[in-house]
Formats: C-alpha cells, sequence, structure tokens
C-alpha cells in the first residue's frame, strides 16, 4: 500500500480508525511536546497578575499562534479553552485534555457558535477562567474578533493578555504562522496588565475595544521581546565573567 494510500485510510471516518486516532494521536503527540517542553528554558513576566483573580472570572486572550506554548505553562490550571467540533478540533481537544484543559465545544456554524459563548459565559459567571484566541480559529491573523469583547463585558470578566517570545523558533506555513520554538530555545511568556470592560457596549464601542485588545496584546508582545533580550543579554554577561 502507498504512503498517500495508507494515510488516507488511516484518516477515513468510521470505526475503527475514529476511536484509534481519538485515542493514539493526542498521547504521540504529548510524548512529542512534552520532550520538547523539557529542553526549553522558561521565565514569565506579570504572572501575579493572574493569581489575583483566582476566584474570579478571567479570560485570557492570546494569539492563535502562540498556544503551543501557553498550554504547557497553564496545564491543570482548570482553564477552559473553546474547541472546533470538527475532526481536527476534536483531536486538538483530546491533546488539551491530556493537559488538563475543560474543554467546551464551538463551531463555525453560527448557531452552535452561539451556544458555545454562552456555555463560557456561564462559567466566567460562575468564576472559572478561559483561555480566548480572539483570531481564531481561522483568522485574519492578529485581528481581535467581537467573541472576547461580547464575553469579557456582558460576564464581567477581567481581560489578561498573554504574548510569548522565542529566542529561536519554527513558523509553520499556516494561516496563523504558528509558533513553534526550536529545543533548547530561551522562552519568555508575559502576562499583560489586566483590564475590566464597561459592560452593555454599543455596536461602535465594540469595535474600539476590538482594536484595544489587539494594542493590549501588541503592548505585551513587546514587552515579552525586551524581557527576553534582557535575560539573553544577561546571559552572555555570565559566560563573558
Amino acid at each position: 500500500m502507498k504512503l498517500r494510500q495508507l494515510r488516507d485510510y488511516f484518516w477515513a471516518t468510521g470505526e475503527p480508525w475514529n476511536g484509534i486516532r481519538i485515542w493514539l494521536v493526542p498521547r504521540l503527540m504529548r510524548v512529542a511536546h512534552s520532550l520538547l517542553m523539557t529542553t526549553l528554558r522558561f521565565s514569565a513576566s506579570g504572572v501575579g497578575r493572574a493569581w489575583q483573580y483566582e476566584n474570579q472570572a478571567a479570560l485570557f486572550v492570546i494569539w492563535h499562534d502562540l498556544t503551543f506554548v501557553t498550554l504547557h505553562f497553564f496545564r491543570d490550571k482548570n482553564v477552559g479553552a473553546m474547541m472546533s467540533t470538527s475532526r481536527a478540533g476534536r483531536m486538538q481537544a483530546a491533546f488539551w485534555n491530556l493537559y488538563g484543559w475543560p474543554i467546551v465545544w464551538g463551531s463555525t456554524n453560527k448557531r452552535a457558535g452561539v451556544r458555545a459563548l454562552r456555555e463560557v459565559m456561564n462559567g466566567l459567571r460562575a468564576g472559572r477562567w478561559f483561555a480566548f484566541t480572539p483570531d481564531g480559529p481561522k483568522g485574519p491573523r492578529h485581528r481581535a474578533n467581537a467573541g472576547a469583547i461580547y464575553l469579557a463585558s456582558n460576564a464581567p470578566a477581567v481581560v489578561i493578555p498573554i504574548a510569548v517570545s522565542a529566542s529561536s523558533a519554527w513558523r509553520l506555513p499556516t494561516w496563523d504562522k504558528y509558533l513553534i520554538p526550536r529545543p533548547f530555545s530561551r522562552v519568555h511568556i508575559h502576562m499583560g496588565e489586566p483590564t475590566f470592560l464597561p459592560g452593555k457596549l454599543s455596536k461602535e464601542e465594540m469595535a474600539q475595544w476590538q482594536t484595544r485588545v489587539e494594542e493590549m496584546l501588541s503592548e505585551a508582545q513587546r514587552e515579552a521581546d525586551a524581557r527576553l533580550s534582557s535575560t539573553r543579554s544577561s546571559d552572555k554577561g555570565k559566560t563573558i565573567r
């Protein structure tokens, strides 16, 4: 059997492959991901800001391409995430579950998407934490959609931007240019200033806050890059001495 035929057979719908894929692939991904994480040198800033809201609703916003590291950093913290019910989305959800992330099922279908937002809203109002990619699941890249603004404003929930900077990384040829740090690189995670949004936003105010969330994430990214650069400079100084 040719490689392409084998691949198509493996991805075919129906049993037994559905069950095998959902069980096997996420676990193989977990092994590879965990091995890579053990080689990275992590540093973080602003983390204390998040723990101030441990018993309150919080919405962590991060660009879609930076989730590879945050998946590991927030493992087993009971931070919820919304995933698509597509085949790829279910695979990803099974993978994230292995790291202790509760999943809310969403979809690009309008009705299913509204239902998922409602479930996240109920979770926020119960004081839970959720992570949200405002440019996901299909972009445009680094452009915030209205979902995060709606949730934060109506829950209400504090919005905390998260950025990731890596000294060396691969960028996948995907719409979001997904970032995967190279082995033994240094990675810095920065959590920006928590922000509360006013309630009952008008359509114009929603658009303004979408721009503001983009600015918050850009500010957090600049800080993450600066902190990483400072850490690397410090490392070089130690080497010289």
